[in-house]
């Protein structure tokens, strides 16, 4: 492959800069507060400022992910012969994470009521131990399976 960007290269790398841009600016409200929801002249100047800035940010992020996305597409490292696996990791490591994090979610329902007995809290924090630690012997297992030495 050649490490020499063409002209179809650099149209995907801005479009996937002007894409990222635009997901952040739209997962943000394009910089609208709601929270400063007064006409007083205070909140609508920080209102501007904080578009500014949002806005900004938003330029800096895109260019950033977009060049982290498409350079690590662009460049990444092709196999010409596949290896048969035996036994799929992903597909039982992410049913192993999705049972995980319902019962983390369970677990952590009694947190949102003001009145929680220090009984509960301790169970609920050896259990989110014990699930963080399944997730860092997970990704041990996959990091090992997909990454070989």
């Amino acid at each position: 492959m050649s490490q020499r960007l063409s002209k179809k290269d650099y149209a995907l790398w801005i479009i996937s800069i002007i894409a990222m841009f635009f997901i952040f600016e739209a997962l943000g409200n394009f910089g609208n507060l709601t929270a400063l929801s007064s006409a007083s002249p205070i909140s609508l100047a920080e209102k501007s400022l904080f578009r500014i800035t949002y806005i900004a940010a938003g330029g800096v992020f895109a260019i950033f992910m977009g060049s982290l996305i498409f350079l690590s597409l662009r460049f990444r490292e092709r196999s010409e012969v596949s290896v048969q696996r035996k036994i799929d990791y992903s597909v039982i490591s992410l049913a192993t994470l999705i049972v995980t994090g319902i019962v983390l979610f369970w677990f952590s329902l009694p947190y949102l009521s003001p009145n929680i007995p220090l009984v509960l809290q301790f169970n609920s924090g050896i259990l989110i131990s014990m699930a963080m630690f399944l997730l860092f012997a997970l990704t041990i297992v996959l990091y090992k399976e997909y990454y070989k030495d």
